[in-house]
Formats: structure tokens, C-alpha cells, sequence
């Protein structure tokens, strides 16, 4: 028995290795029985730029990934700004929160980066404008978010909404935009405004995903690594794609493939292009 599943794990880690997974041939999804590749925050943490930079971005698309996830926050005067924390003191030059600024006071905010200087904090549209072809990708908008204390979070979520529609009418990135998000209210405001982007509900588990999806008539269910194949055939059957995140292995990335979902944010894109014979060096 031990012999056997020693020689099992070998087989796995050379399928890893190979440029093709046997697997890829057997998907079985609501995406046409293929998988949309989207690097996480662009190339993945370890990469030499910062994820949601511009430059990281940038790289996983000429790579050849289908897109990028990236993380979203809004401004006081109604600017999507691609970043993940919630201090920007954490990764930039800068302080404070984004929700405290206009864009015109942190357009100017860099990275720390050793390995480059001038690496900057980026809006979407401003990421959007320098992508040639960008109708040609999908991008999954991790909606992060930041409300003050005193603000209405309706007034809030509307705000964030208004936003996502202008971006996307404005570069004609209708369905090309996933959104991420776990509050219901603001999915909720999102399908009542008639924003053509593909809303999936995350962190509520498949269960009550597939519930909250039901009710709100969504395009689908976003869960980690911890989804399984069953989870996943369970969301198909009810006509929900399904996107899952982040594979940081390339045992990960195998793993994450043979669950048949429609979308794998990956930090290993490189590999995961590779196990589907897209990697353009």
C-alpha cells in the first residue's frame, strides 16, 4: 500500500512537470468545457513588481492568461483605485486609507520595491487606458470595501456601483467584468442598475452561495481552494459558473483544474498557462 501510493505522488509531480495535463481534455464546465486562466493581482505575489501594479498586470497578460484578478477600492471623489490593503502605509509611500483621498492627492503614491523604482499605485481606468485590446481580457474586480464610520452603506455600495458601470460603458467592457463580492446589499444594487458585468457572490460557502445566487439571479459562485469537485458539479447542475482562487503550488494548480470550474485565479499563472499549452514566453 505504501509502495503504491509512493509511486502515485511521483506520477502527480510528473504530470505537474509536463506542459500538458491528461486532465485538461476531460473539463467539463459551463465555460465550454474550457477554463479561463486569470493571474491573481497579475503575476502572483512573489513576482519582481507588486501585484496590482500596472507592470505585473501587464506581464500576465502577455503571457498569455485570459486576464487578471485585481483588488478594488473607491476614493472620496468616485475613482476605482487598484489595491489590496486597507493603510496604504503598508506597501506605498503614502498614508492613509484610499477612501480618505481624492485621486488627484495619491495618484502620485509609489510601491517599495527593490527591484524597481517608480512602480505606482494605478486607478482602473488608468490600468484600462494603457491595455491594448482590453475588451479582449476579463478582469475580476475583488470589490474591497472601506466605508467610513459615519457614511450610509447603501449611499456607500451606490457610490462603488456608479463607478464599475462608468468604467466599464466607458471602455465597452460589458460581461468582460467579473465582481467579486460578499455583501448581498450590494450585489443587490448592482443587478437594480443594469451594470453588464458577471456578479459572483463569495465567502458564504457553496450552500448558501448557491442560495444567495438563486434569489439575486447571479452569474455565479466564487470560492477558494477549499471548494471541491462536488461543490462545483453541485453549482453547474443549478447553471452557476463557478471561479476559485488562488492555487500558490503547482500541485495547487493541478488540483484546482481538475475541479472543472469556469474560472482559477492562480499565483502560479507561468505553470497553470503551461498546463494548458497557452504560455507564450
Amino acid at each position: 500500500m505504501k509502495i503504491n501510493f509512493l509511486l502515485s505522488f511521483f506520477l502527480s509531480i510528473l504530470l505537474i512537470s509536463c506542459s500538458e495535463d491528461p486532465y485538461v481534455s476531460d473539463i467539463n464546465n459551463l465555460n465550454g468545457n474550457a477554463i479561463s486562466i486569470l493571474g491573481h493581482r497579475g503575476m502572483g505575489k512573489k513576482y519582481k513588481y507588486p501585484g496590482n501594479s500596472f507592470e505585473s498586470i501587464e506581464a500576465v497578460l502577455k503571457i498569455g492568461a485570459d486576464g487578471s484578478e485585481i483588488d478594488v477600492q473607491i476614493t472620496k471623489d468616485s475613482v476605482l483605485v487598484v489595491f489590496h490593503d486597507k493603510e496604504l502605509s503598508k506597501k506605498t509611500n503614502c498614508q492613509g486609507m484610499i477612501r480618505d483621498y481624492n485621486w488627484a492627492e495619491i495618484d502620485s503614491c509609489k510601491y517599495y520595491s527593490s527591484l524597481a523604482q517608480n512602480i505606482y499605485v494605478i486607478s482602473v481606468d488608468s490600468l484600462f487606458s494603457r491595455i491594448p485590446n482590453i475588451w479582449n481580457y476579463y478582469f475580476s474586480f475583488d470589490c474591497k470595501f472601506k466605508p467610513k464610520k459615519d457614511e450610509v452603506l447603501s449611499s456607500y455600495y451606490r457610490q462603488f456601483v456608479y463607478a464599475i458601470k462608468q468604467v466599464v460603458e466607458s471602455y465597452n467592457m460589458n460581461n468582460q467584468v467579473l465582481i467579486e463580492a460578499g455583501s448581498t446589499q450590494f450585489l443587490q444594487i448592482l443587478k437594480q442598475n443594469d451594470v453588464q458585468v458577471l456578479e459572483f457572490i463569495t465567502g458564504k460557502g457553496i450552500t448558501d452561495g448557491i442560495r444567495i445566487a438563486e434569489e439575486l439571479d447571479l452569474f455565479g459562485i466564487g470560492m477558494g481552494s477549499d471548494i471541491t469537485g462536488k461543490d462545483v458539479k453541485l453549482a453547474h447542475e443549478k447553471g452557476f459558473r463557478v471561479m476559485t482562487w488562488i492555487p500558490k503550488t503547482k500541485w495547487a494548480n493541478v488540483k484546482a483544474v481538475r475541479k472543472n470550474p469556469d474560472y482559477i485565479q492562480t499565483a502560479k499563472p507561468i505553470h497553470m498557462l503551461k498546463i494548458f499549452g497557452k504560455y507564450k514566453p
